[in-house]
C-alpha cells in the first residue's frame, strides 16, 4: 500500500494499468488495493473480523472460500482490506496485530477451529 501511496504522489493521474504493472497485478487488484487506500482508517466489518479469525487459526484462502461459499479471489479481496485496515505486511502480522490489539480473542479462535474441523474434509 505504501508503494502505491509514493507512486501516486508523484504521478496523481496515473491509471490503474500503470499502478496494476508497477505491483505486478491486474488492473482489476490495482483498482481494489488503490480503494482501499481510502478506507484504511475505517473500522474491520463483522465479516471481515470473522475472516480474520479463520486466517488467525490458520485457514487458507480456499479453506475460507469453500466455508462462505464464495470465490477465492473474493477472499483474496477481501483478506487485502483487513490488511490494509490492520496496516499489516501479509496475513500474520495481521492476526498478531489483531490480537494483540484485542481485536480477536484466544477463545474465538479456539471457536473457529473447532468450527473449520467440521466443516471441511
Amino acid at each position: 500500500m505504501e508503494l502505491i501511496q509514493a507512486y501516486l504522489a508523484q504521478h496523481p493521474d496515473a491509471s490503474f494499468s500503470e499502478i496494476g504493472n508497477l505491483l505486478g497485478v491486474s488492473k482489476q487488484r490495482a483498482y481494489q488495493m488503490s480503494k482501499v487506500l481510502v478506507n484504511t482508517n475505517a473500522p474491520l466489518t463483522e465479516r471481515e473480523l470473522t475472516i480474520l479469525r479463520y486466517i488467525a487459526s490458520g485457514n487458507t484462502n480456499k479453506q475460507i472460500a469453500q466455508t462462505f461459499g464464495v470465490t477465492e479471489s473474493t477472499i483474496k479481496n477481501q483478506v487485502t482490506t483487513i490488511l490494509a485496515k490492520l496496516n499489516a505486511n501479509n496475513r500474520t502480522h495481521a492476526a498478531i496485530s489483531a490480537m494483540q490489539q484485542g481485536i480477536i480473542s484466544v477463545e474465538e479462535l479456539k471457536l473457529v477451529k473447532t468450527a473449520s474441523k467440521q466443516l471441511l474434509p
